[in-house]
């Protein structure tokens, strides 16, 4: 049991527990719906079958009275087959009500019997509150971002200007790089120009070469420098344990639905450390 003082943490447990109780009350229901159905199926196959065996026997019929000629009454025995069609459709109904039941699938959630199992690992140990990390953009959003800034400039640069051609005997005015030695030259700016020319396709291949070098890893450590690089990770997968579930306590707050994944953290999603 937690400190009555970890009241934040709590509210979370007694929240997992009502949802756990919810997620039971719907197997349920589900269970006994699904079972109905298969009663009510089997009953209907059962009629069929039925009806079926007195339509071999020429039993399935209508006896409609009639009057002849001569006003004598008759009767006419002709094969009725309304009850076994009826049936059919009873059937097909059947299933229909069974597709759309469809099958109870639960949504992965870190569950209160999981959240009560990883404290008691604590046992005695002093947990206290932490406040729930703020939601930073991601960073490889904002590098992308630069990155497309910085080929924008480039490219604009490199637009070949044709007004002077209206008014003289000018050529293209192509873009010019200068470059300075011994005074200043001006020559073709290519770079800006292909730029120019192909602007979305160099902002894509420039986002997958960013995508590479976000995910890039050291290739080879030492024994010490791999034991030093798992602790930062174990510290950057807390604080994305961290960040992940104030995410999801935010979806929550504002009213919508979202679970805790099954393999959290705890003491993250409780937004409580060991002190």
């Amino acid at each position: 049991m937690l400190s009555p003082e970890l009241i934040e943490a709590n509210a979370l447990i007694d929240r997992t527990k009502f949802e756990d109780e919810e997620v039971i009350a719907a197997s349920r229901l589900h269970a006994s719906q699904r079972q109905e159905l298969n009663r009510q199926e089997a009953d209907a196959l059962a009629e069929r079958a039925r009806l079926a065996e007195a339509d071999s026997r020429g039993t399935l019929v209508k006896e409609p009275h009639g009057h002849d000629r001569a006003g004598n009454m008759t009767l006419e025995r002709t094969r009725d087959d309304t009850r076994l069609r009826a049936a059919d459709a009873n059937i097909n109904a059947i299933r229909r009500k069974t597709e759309l039941l469809g099958t109870a699938v639960q949504t992965p959630r870190l569950t209160a019997a999981r959240i009560e199992l990883e404290l008691a690992k604590f046992g005695r140990a002093n947990l206290v509150a932490v406040d729930r990390p703020s939601l930073p953009l991601g960073k490889f959003k904002e590098v992308e971002k630069a990155a497309h800034r910085e080929i924008d400039r480039l490219a604009d640069s490199g637009l070949p200007k044709t007004l002077r051609m209206f008014t003289s005997d000018a050529g293209i005015d192509w873009p010019v790089h200068e470059i300075q030695g011994g005074g200043f030259h001006k020559v073709p700016n290519g770079l800006a120009l292909l730029a120019y020319m192909t602007r979305d396709k160099l902002k894509a291949e420039v986002s997958s070469l960013l995508k590479i070098n976000a995910n890039a890893f050291p290739d080879a450590m030492s024994a010490q420098e791999k034991a030093e690089r798992l602790a930062e990770l174990d510290a950057e997968i807390d604080v994305a344990e961290r960040i992940e579930a104030a995410c999801v306590e935010r979806i929550i707050a504002e009213g919508a639905v979202a679970h805790h994944r099954p393999e959290s953290s705890v003491l993250a999603v409780l937004s409580l450390r060991i002190e």
